[in-house]
């Protein structure tokens, strides 16, 4: 058998290492990317044993940049714009880092290489992005992956070392900036300030705001259902890559019912006056369908936003507002989870976690109280003795001495 006459070689060219050896069909075969002699030596230990029990696979020669477009091609099953998203991260990162190099030769060395060269460049929150997609790709359990396709034999993002991670705070508007946008958008017209009056009270998300139709309001609980969102997807029309279609929203538990105040409540019904349709987008410029986000973007928000000398400010920053005000007046953690559509409390403590600043004085509060009511409960005495006691104690200790 190949294993006792099985031999290979390692070379150095450059500032790496190359590995080669011999099929048991007599073909030569060079594996090559190796940052280091020991990664080397362990994958060419790996092809011999292989080699021996006969469970070797011919490593496959198709690029990354190959790979990468048809994977994306063929996915399916994710949303329109997620897959958006994928198309920009690896037209813009992965595949301009990767190149022409085989999948089949991408490393754990390679893989640290990118996040070395990403981490100067980019947000960290992008750089874990796209380290997930590429994770995604090579070893993902839904679609086309590298790993399914017989392009590598194991995941080479395993053991990645991400820099640390340094996050950026949330600091949300104040209530005198948002009535500044509001009067804004009074000024410029009203489809846009009932877009942003509404959100500074509600905090949805840009396109699940752009979404509802009037059908979703309960005018008798006051409350509004969000159950869809406007997503992107690739266009069908043979001419535009992307079109804007009504979908769900981010994600199932973004599914819920906002509370609305009476003034949003007014607001809305001045607007059903003027769209007798039941099934009416809610803010339209017309009975046709609903706003384009990009539209809504250039054209609604960035004007109110420079009316407002507030360029900087984005749409998504009313939803921040909208949950500090949620903290400001005590609401619980749960509720404002709910409220915001996130997946867990978590995620609520992680984003707004240093919003809560009365959360651990008042936690600390609440357990000296219940542990001093113990205390006193058990032995018929606080737990800390009073000054006096302590003085007169010593005393009567010292005269007794």
């Amino acid at each position: 058998m190949p294993s006792g006459r099985q031999r290979g070689a390692i070379i150095r060219r450059g500032e790496r290492y190359s590995i080669k050896y011999r099929m048991d069909s007599g073909k030569q075969k060079w594996e090559s990317g190796f940052a280091t002699k020991a990664l080397a030596q362990a994958r060419l230990n790996e092809v011999l044993s292989e080699l021996g029990e006969g469970d070797y696979i011919e490593p496959k020669s198709t690029t990354f940049e190959e790979f990468a477009e048809q994977w994306l091609g063929s996915r399916v099953s994710i949303r329109g714009s997620t897959l958006s998203a994928y198309r920009s991260l690896g037209r813009q990162w992965l595949v301009p880092f990767f190149g022409k190099q085989k999948v089949s030769d991408i490393q754990l060395s390679d893989v640290q290489n990118l996040v070395t060269d990403l981490s100067g460049k980019v947000a960290s929150k992008t750089l874990k992005n796209c380290l997930t997609l590429l994770r995604v790709m090579l070893v993902g359990k839904k679609g086309a992956s590298a790993l399914k396709c017989g392009f590598i034999r194991s995941d080479p993002t395993r053991g990645v070392e991400l820099p640390s991670k340094n996050s950026k705070l949330i600091v949300p508007l104040s209530p005198e900036k948002v009535w500044q946008l509001i009067d804004a958008a009074a000024e410029i017209g009203e489809l846009g300030y009932n877009l942003v009056y509404m959100d500074a009270f509600t905090g949805l998300r840009r396109n699940e705001i752009l979404a509802l139709q009037f059908q979703d309001i309960d005018w008798l609980n006051r409350e509004v259902s969000i159950t869809k969102a406007v997503s992107k997807r690739p266009a069908q029309d043979g001419v535009h890559k992307w079109e804007w279609v009504i979908g769900p929203p981010k994600s199932p538990k973004s599914i819920r019912r906002v509370a609305l105040p009476e003034t949003v409540l007014q607001m809305l019904s001045a607007r059903r006056r003027t769209r007798p349709d039941q099934e009416a987008f809610v803010f339209s410029k017309s009975d046709a369908g609903f706003l384009d986000p990009d539209y809504f973007n250039a054209y609604l928000f960035s004007p109110v936003a420079k009316r407002a000398q507030f360029a900087e400010v984005r749409f998504h920053d009313l939803r921040h507002f909208f949950a500090s005000m949620l903290i400001a007046q005590g609401e619980s953690p749960k509720y404002i989870c709910d409220q915001l559509g996130h997946s867990s409390v978590q995620v609520t403590f992680d984003t707004y976690g240093h919003l809560f600043p009365q959360a651990r004085e008042e936690a600390a509060a609440k357990f000296q109280k219940a542990m001093l009511a113990g205390r006193k409960k058990a032995f018929g005495s606080s737990l800390v003795a009073k000054p006096a006691e302590t003085a007169n104690h010593k005393v009567r200790k010292d005269r007794t001495n």
